[in-house]
């Protein structure tokens, strides 16, 4: 039997005093917040945890229940749905039927989008990775095009730490948004950003032939993002 886990109204309420609202699309709502506020407005209240985090760290508790609140808050606030998503089994989210929703966190902020009209959505926060990280992880997460890319355009905008952090969460936003499709882990090599709008912040992503027809994916998504001092935040949505 799934159990779930309930946020009390008054919980998630109390949290949307503290949130800063991220514009994205119109059919999208999106709040960032800071984990430690959050997570102390959560000390007045006790909850089970779930079994798939009974030897987590406190600060992954942290990040479990910050984004958790905080979505159960814009599900309340923004579609007046009190339904719970929280599986005590299922690591995921439970969206209710109609919603689609994404949770990211990263340097003690938490970033959750929710949308009632879109196909698909994967939302992404990152912070700025130091230029050593870049460029011994370059090869993992770049292909040679996203490389040759960066060289012959992309450089003259951005230096090559913010470029790869970049395309790094442009591709974590991608896998959130199309794992309900594929259901499955997709490495980031199997993914190319073949096109980038610096002045819209926009770009364009497409799978390898292989991946694209193995998991019935679309020919092309398109991305977008947002950089923020010392973070970015990136996200992939498609109405319905």
């Amino acid at each position: 039997m799934n159990y779930f886990l309930e946020i009390p109204p008054m919980l998630a309420s109390a949290c949307l005093k503290h949130v800063t609202l991220i514009p994205l699309t119109a059919n999208t709502i999106c709040y960032r917040a800071d984990i430690s506020i959050i997570n102390q407005i959560r000390q007045s209240y006790t909850f089970e945890r779930p079994c798939y985090l009974e030897n987590a760290s406190a600060k992954r508790l942290n990040e479990f229940f910050a984004g958790r609140i905080l979505a159960q808050a814009i599900l309340q606030q923004h579609f007046n749905c009190l339904m719970c998503i929280n599986s005590t089994q299922l690591k995921l989210p439970q969206w209710p039927k109609g919603f689609i929703g994404s949770i990211s966190h990263s340097n003690e902020q938490v970033i959750v989008a929710i949308s009632s009209q879109s196909e698909y959505l994967g939302i992404d926060i990152e912070r700025i990775v130091e230029t050593s990280f870049a460029e011994e992880s370059a090869v993992l997460i770049l292909t040679p095009f996203e490389q040759r890319l960066w060289q012959a355009e992309i450089s003259h905008y951005l230096n090559f730490r913010a470029y790869l952090t970049l395309i790094f969460s442009l591709k974590e936003s991608l896998y959130k948004a199309v794992y309900p499709i594929a259901q499955n882990y997709i490495d980031f090599l199997e993914a190319t950003t073949v096109e980038m709008d610096m002045e819209n912040q926009s770009a364009i992503l497409k799978f390898d032939q292989k991946t694209e027809k193995c998991y019935g994916l679309k020919p092309e998504y398109e991305g977008y993002w947002q950089f923020n001092n010392d973070d970015v935040i990136t996200y992939i949505v498609q109405g319905n």
